[in-house]
């Protein structure tokens, strides 16, 4: 069986399908000559597609983005999961799988601007894009609070990452690019987060204090829960509500006010956090 990461971070939808369905795809693929990153590039090409369908007033055709949407995220669990079986999973695969999230919803965002701007012009395209810088910074909250409960509370399975590696000097010009683009990730998180980012960072190489480990685990398990209302799989289930009926401004407005509001809380809720270690300590 796939290996869990617990239900306080996994959502029931991640343990009861998508990982499950990534799981069964995975052992198909591992002994093939099938590399994780076919997978992820399938995943991307997928969620390219899936976003192309929101261009189209269409209710069926949209529907259809989102039943692409749904089948690329069973493949972006699957390339991981296919990673960590041949023994292979690497900071670079994760790099490569954040950017195939990222080019998934630039294409959705893209696809649901042109749509705007046909109908309502400019104010359209604007609060398309609006919306995707917003799912850009939900997207990375909902990541790293997630990251920094496995390695402060669970003390496994954790890629929280703090420290960005300096790019080799006869790296390639992908390197070089992707390499930016994931230091910008991080640098985001790290502009959301600073109090945690800190502490991680103090903490880099040493235990985890059982004192903090218990704290956090505590405190934080709703925090970490409320996640799923600003993070991935909400969003097919907000696209199939408002899109697809042909309310595709709906959509946006969702992620650009309430999603906000979530994720304002979320951060000030996680960052008392560190402030309350270091009370203790």
């Amino acid at each position: 069986m796939y290996a869990s990461k617990g239900p306080v971070v996994e959502e029931w939808a991640d343990r009861r399908f998508f990982r499950p369905l990534g799981w069964r795809i995975a052992t198909a693929l591992q002994p093939t000559r099938v590399s994780a990153d076919a997978v992820t590039l399938a995943s991307l090409v997928l969620g390219v597609l899936a976003g192309h369908m929101f261009w189209y007033r269409n209710a069926w055709i949209n529907a259809a983005g989102v039943l692409l949407f749904i089948i690329s995220d069973v493949l972006d669990s699957a390339d991981g999961q296919l990673a960590r079986l041949r023994g292979k999973s690497t900071r670079m695969g994760r790099i490569l799988d954040g950017l195939a999230d990222t080019g998934r919803f630039v294409s959705l965002y893209g696809h649901l601007g042109a749509r705007l701007y046909v109908a309502h012009g400019w104010n359209g395209a604007v609060l398309a894009l609006a919306a995707l810088l917003s799912h850009s910074y939900q997207a990375a909250a909902a990541d790293f609070i997630r990251q920094a409960y496995l390695y402060f509370a669970v003390g496994s399975g954790s890629e929280l990452d703090v420290e960005q590696s300096p790019t080799p000097e006869n790296a390639s010009l992908w390197s070089r690019i992707s390499a930016w683009i994931y230091g910008d990730y991080l640098r985001r998180q790290a502009w959301l987060f600073p109090q945690t980012t800190a502490l991680a960072r103090a903490l880099h190489g040493r235990d985890v204090p059982a004192s903090l480990r218990r704290s956090w685990a505590e405190r934080q398990r709703w925090v970490v829960r409320g996640c799923a209302l600003i993070a991935q799989n909400i969003r097919w289930v907000l696209l199939a509500l408002t899109a697809v009926p042909h309310w595709p401004s709906a959509y946006c407005w969702i992620v650009v006010g309430p999603l906000n509001l979530v994720l304002v809380f979320l951060i000030l809720s996680h960052e008392r956090e560190p402030k309350f270690y270091a009370q203790l300590a």
